[in-house]
């Protein structure tokens, strides 16, 4: 009987901290975790679709980017590794320009050139792009939550297979996984998980739809003001040779009239001279 009730104790105390290790790794802060990721990532997407993303090399120092594990670096004035780690764990690691573009999340498509990079176009020309993009981030993000959805119904460990996703007005988003984090079981924490990501995806619309607005402002007065300069610097041009004759013409004139005869009894008197 004693061997019994030690080896049960035994196992219950190999059992007890495996499950409080499962309990750590799902849940919802594990859950707002991911869906903080997931929308991060998108907004960043967004945003070098917007104003593009240069390689690594023709970054500017303290620019800050991501790689495809979601780990943070921002670039140095170091001259072979200039991306450090900011992770507090891998604060030492350091990586090259190149090993840098490898392993960007967005590795496939950098050079980015972004919409307000495009040059001889008026900005109402660059509106049907923007537009766009703004209509992309929506789907994206619905994508997202509609993924937690899903997510908050399934069990186990590890990712389930989604066929498919079409948000309403959106293509469809085929061959996706669940976010294993989102797996959860307590009904407190299914609610708080939707309204989570639904809450931030709303925040974000707003803020780059009135920060869109700004940035469509301001790119353009710049291109009006260049237009103008332009077109000044044109007008200047064409204008210098016709100004310069005229006024060469007119010198030219002048000089001239002094061998204009004159009839006047005045003109007889020499310079410094008084009449009588």
């Amino acid at each position: 009987m004693l061997r019994l009730s030690s080896l049960l104790i035994t196992i219950i105390l190999i059992l007890a901290p495996a499950g409080a290790d499962a309990q750590s790794v799902f849940g919802g802060d594990k859950c707002r975790d991911r869906v903080s990721y997931e929308v991060s990532r998108e907004h960043r997407l967004y945003r070098a679709m917007l104003f593009g993303k240069y390689r690594a090399k023709h970054a500017p120092v303290n620019d800050v980017r991501y790689d495809k594990d979601g780990m943070t670096w921002i670039k140095t004035d170091a001259q072979s590794t200039p991306w450090k780690n900011l992770d507090p764990d891998q604060q030492g690691l350091s990586w090259s320009n190149d090993t840098m573009d490898a392993n960007d999340e967005h590795k496939d498509f950098i050079p980015i050139r972004g919409i307000f990079e495009t040059k001889r176009v008026s900005t109402s020309e660059l509106l049907p792009y923007l537009l766009q993009s703004i209509r992309a981030l929506d789907c994206r993000l619905d994508v997202v939550c509609k993924t937690v959805d899903v997510s908050i119904t399934k069990t186990g460990n590890d990712p389930v297979d989604i066929p498919s996703i079409e948000p309403e007005g959106c293509i469809k988003f085929n061959n996706l996984k669940t976010f294993q984090q989102c797996h959860i079981e307590k009904a407190e924490e299914l609610s708080d998980s939707l309204t989570y990501c639904t809450e931030i995806v709303r925040q974000m619309k707003q803020r780059e739809i009135s920060l869109l607005k700004l940035a469509v402002e301001y790119d353009a007065g710049y291109r009006s003001l260049l237009q103008f300069a332009g077109n000044f610097d044109l007008f200047l041009r064409e204008i210098r040779w016709p100004i310069t004759g005229t006024v060469r013409q007119a010198a030219e004139l002048i000089g001239k009239l002094g061998r204009i005869p004159c009839f006047l009894s005045s003109c007889d008197l020499g310079p410094g001279t008084k009449p009588k």
